[in-house]
């Protein structure tokens, strides 16, 4: 690996900014673990050709806060590899989809191993801080916020409106971030201070793979939320790497591979961070290189076989991953085997095929009743659907339609919880399962 970075001067501190692996991520039901073990031999790879001086995590190590014990591994293997090889520290903090009690679980342990981990909100905000290095004179600070949960940042009361709840969220983040900087102001150190997020900053680019963090999107926050005493504020959670609310010192590093088909022509990076004089002197993206390609094809059902057929993949390690969806598919016909068939012998694999009728809701006219135009429609989403339901109720006030939604989301994460951790119990118990070949 050549260098990607300006050569590294005396009194420099170089970090590196990461999140969400989700290690132990499936799509559909095909594991990821040739991809991320990829990667983390590249970003040892880098951190040691690099002089790389801390590695920060910021949030969603994990896919689900009950990790199959083959993500377990592979993340504490890295981590006694990067002890053994480099002298880099670690801080890790807890996203929406870890568990903080398993992150901080080993913590005694990891802590020999240069491994700083917060996985809940403490008591007292300066135990946010990690000062490095720890064994000589400070050159930055980390205030290590990981994700808030509602319990950590309100007090729910019965009867809120949807307002309410959003008022009190935002003002409680707020506060945490206020209190942390102070502080770290109040160690009296003069060095940068890097704080860490796991939270949606309102405007930034989002994609499918991304789980609500708080009920309707209630907890989003603005990018002016951040104190200017912060030199770099290090986020997770959303998967495109972009900077929030046009602050470039304010990013998302993004996840390191593509976690849904929404991200198919995402490019993937790290942020490498050079602190020096007090200050951020460099912040460099480190593309990270494409292992699987995901594609994403469209057609009508009369050009179906037309595009199979036509389709060449783009080239990658492992075998590019396919999703096909039709518009206007024929009734009751198996579209996954007919596409299964066009796709044979193909230099890919289709993982996914649905449909999508191109008539629908938003083509209503007068004469045609919603009960019938629901009722010939495919609504991709139950929330989609939900709306429709609402929009047919007469009298519904705006402030009871909000309540409403509030209370379908909510209901909704709980589901889909459910079903996360059912497909979890489900691959666990089928072991990998081999596409490669």
């Amino acid at each position: 690996m050549s260098k990607v970075s300006p050569k590294k001067e005396a009194g420099t501190y170089r970090v590196i900014h990461s999140a969400d692996w989700h290690l132990g991520k499936l799509l559909v039901d095909l594991s990821r673990e040739e991809e991320h073990e990829r990667f983390l031999s590249f970003l040892l790879k880098l951190i040691q050709d690099e002089e790389v001086d801390a590695l920060v995590i910021a949030g969603d190590i994990f896919d689900s806060s009950n990790p199959p014990q083959s993500a377990l591994a592979r993340y504490y293997n890295f981590l006694s590899e990067l002890y053994r090889t480099t002298s880099c520290s670690v801080v890790v903090i807890a996203g929406n989809h870890d568990s903080p009690a398993q992150l901080e679980a080993p913590r005694q342990i990891l802590d020999t191993l240069r491994v700083r981990v917060v996985g809940s909100m403490p008591d007292q905000a300066a135990e946010l801080l990690v000062t490095l290095p720890e064994d000589g004179a400070p050159q930055l600070v980390v205030a290590a916020v990981p994700f808030l949960r509602d319990r950590d940042v309100r007090t729910g009361q019965s009867g809120q409106s949807a307002a309410e709840i959003q008022k009190d969220l935002v003002t409680g983040i707020r506060k945490v971030y206020d209190d942390a900087a102070q502080a770290a102001q109040g160690l009296d150190l003069e060095v940068p201070v890097l704080a860490t997020g796991h939270l949606t900053v309102a405007g930034s680019s989002t994609s499918d793979s991304e789980r609500e963090i708080h009920v309707g999107g209630l907890g989003a926050v603005g990018a002016d939320l951040f104190s200017d005493s912060f030199s770099y504020v290090a986020l997770g959670h959303l998967h495109r790497p972009q900077a929030a609310g046009g602050r470039e010192t304010v990013r998302y590093s993004g996840s390191p591979i593509p976690l849904s088909f929404s991200e198919a022509g995402d490019a993937k990076e790290l942020r490498l961070l050079d602190f020096a004089d007090g200050a951020l002197a460099h912040s460099l993206s480190v593309p990270i290189p494409l292992q699987r390609h995901l594609v994403q094809l469209n057609c009508k059902r009369s050009e179906l076989e037309e595009t199979m057929r036509s389709f060449d993949p783009p080239l990658g390690e492992f075998p590019t991953w396919v999703e096909v969806m039709v518009e206007d598919p024929v009734f009751g016909e198996n579209l996954f085997e007919i596409v299964q068939d066009y796709a044979e012998g193909a230099d890919y694999v289709v993982i996914r095929v649905a449909g999508k009728r191109v008539s629908g809701i938003q083509g209503l006219s007068e004469d045609e009743s919603p009960d019938e135009d629901v009722e010939n429609s495919i609504l991709d989403e139950p929330k989609e659907v939900f709306k429709v339901r609402l929009d047919r109720e007469d009298g519904l006030s705006e402030e009871d339609r909000a309540a409403l939604e509030t209370v379908f989301d909510e209901l909704k994460s709980l589901h889909d919880e459910g079903v996360r951790g059912e497909d979890l119990e489900r691959a666990q118990g089928i072991g990998k399962k081999d596409v490669n070949s």
